[in-house]
């Protein structure tokens, strides 16, 4: 089951259209290929990273912050925990906007001061729900960076067990 804080912080950190409905995402969290990493302080939210494992790929599907003031602490903590945990073989990837609000840039910028690398191929992230529309990013990649035969790989996984798109 989902906890309460954490659904609270993904309503309150991603749009409408970024995210999954409740009931959705409880669904995706039963599944044993996605895994979360929450990190809190006395028993309070602090941030969390939701992820799936697909074995030769980790790809980061929510990562979240509750407080602002302590935002590069968190983030780089979860970023570290996630890295410590991965394979060394596996390659961990990230979605970033192209077009960045300034929120995104500091999400950019814990990726690349984490070791992520921006990859240069546009990537159409689909949006969770009918009529909503989709947004253009590029992948960040850990520990290296990918070729394209790899990105369109990851494109067909991302799509068809992410997105539910073929």
């Amino acid at each position: 089951m989902l906890p309460d804080d954490v659904w609270e912080l993904i309503s309150n950190s991603y749009k409408y259209e970024r995210r999954r409905c409740r009931k959705q995402f409880e669904e995706v969290c039963s599944r044993s290929s996605y895994r979360m990493i929450d990190y809190r302080n006395d028993r309070v939210l602090k941030g969390f990273v939701g992820f799936w494992d697909f074995g030769k790929w980790v790809v980061i599907e929510h990562l979240a912050v509750s407080n602002n003031q302590v935002f590069h602490e968190t983030m780089s903590m979860l970023l570290k925990q996630l890295i410590e945990q991965v394979d060394k073989n596996v390659i961990i990837v990230a979605e970033v906007d192209i077009l960045l609000a300034p929120e995104h840039y500091l999400l950019k910028s814990e990726y690349v001061s984490a070791g992520f690398i921006e990859n240069p191929y546009v990537y159409i992230q689909p949006s969770y729900h009918k009529g909503c529309a989709s947004y253009p990013q590029r992948i960040m990649s850990f520990p290296h960076s990918i070729s394209y035969e790899q990105f369109k790989d990851l494109r067909s996984l991302l799509y068809r067990f992410i997105y539910g798109k073929n």
